[in-house]
């Protein structure tokens, strides 16, 4: 199998971009499919193929998917909306309509086989099940919780004016993998060839840590010390409904939290050096990322 074009929904995203960056590091063609040509535009390569589409509408997929090899997308919305299960029929429906070779999706959230049930578990491992089955061969990627999360405003503030990290609201001696997203764009572009269709693959970075030793590592970056402060779910859901602008998407992602630290022992764990030995990629450890990606974004933001 041959991939020479990839299509990239939500290109200009937090999850979009660094797919986008990774195949054209590769020598792929990229098509972004935005809702935002000028944002596009100044985001995205010159070389990059931009198109105006709206996940929701048919047709605008079916023809952001003329002449491409393989698709990656991922939902910017909640797994039970309705608007969520129209974006997963027009993706599915214009990928075998084009004749596509490969899906790859990402959950954007925990849905391992070890995760507790919750509304946010089951609609990902719903969706994940609809993709699997589907005529095109795919593939889905279950990343853990992301390192990008680690910029929120509200948590650089917090711990540049008080040492406190507030986040995630886990137990402090619960060890576990994180994701950089730059990690789940080398293994997505690298499973658009790999024999892996038809699988759901849990993704996460190097080195598991508890929230005191990642908090050790961030006081490098900051120059400070840093103490893990963690928010009771309640305040945590409150916190989320500010930043997403709705209760009830603030409730629905506390709920995936408080699953999260119900798994027995630590976790969500991931074998990411079987990860890398089956991909053919060297992933990024935490402490890593910490110093570079985000010691950087600090340096460019303050």
């Amino acid at each position: 199998m041959t991939v020479s074009k990839l299509l990239v929904f939500g290109a200009t995203g937090v999850q979009g971009h660094p797919v986008v960056d990774v195949a054209l590091e590769q020598g792929l063609e990229v098509r972004a499919s935005t809702r935002d040509r000028g944002e596009a535009e100044e985001k995205l390569p010159a070389s990059v193929d931009i198109v105006e589409a709206d996940f929701t509408v048919a047709d605008d997929v079916n023809e952001a998917m003329e002449g491409v090899d393989a698709v990656y997308f991922y939902l910017p919305t909640m797994p039970d909306r309705s608007h969520a299960r129209a974006i997963i029929d027009n993706v599915l429906e214009g990928a075998a309509r084009q004749g596509l070779q490969r899906i790859v999706f990402t959950t954007g959230g925990c849905c391992g086989d070890n995760m507790p049930s919750c509304g946010f578990v089951d609609g990902l491992r719903s969706i994940s099940d609809r993709i699997l089955s589907a005529e095109v061969p795919a593939v889905v990627l279950r990343p853990t919780l992301y390192l990008a999360n680690l910029v929120w405003p509200h948590l650089i503030r917090e711990i540049r004016d008080y040492g406190k990290l507030t986040y995630p609201p886990l137990a402090r001696g619960r060890r576990m993998n994180w994701t950089a997203t730059e990690d789940q764009a080398l293994l997505a572009v690298a499973s658009l060839t790999a024999d892996v269709a038809g699988e759901a693959i849990d993704i996460a970075s190097p080195e598991p840590v508890t929230p005191p030793e990642l908090c050790r590592m961030l006081a490098s970056a900051y120059g400070r010390e840093v103490h893990f402060a963690p928010q009771g779910i309640d305040d945590f859901a409150d916190t989320l409904s500010h930043l997403f602008d709705s209760a009830e998407l603030g409730r629905m992602v506390a709920e995936l939290y408080a699953a999260m630290d119900r798994i027995e022992g630590d976790g969500p764990l991931v074998d990411t050096d079987a990860l890398e030995s089956r991909f053919g990629v060297r992933l990024t450890p935490v402490s890593e990322w910490v110093d570079d990606r985000l010691g950087r974004l600090l340096q460019l933001y303050g």
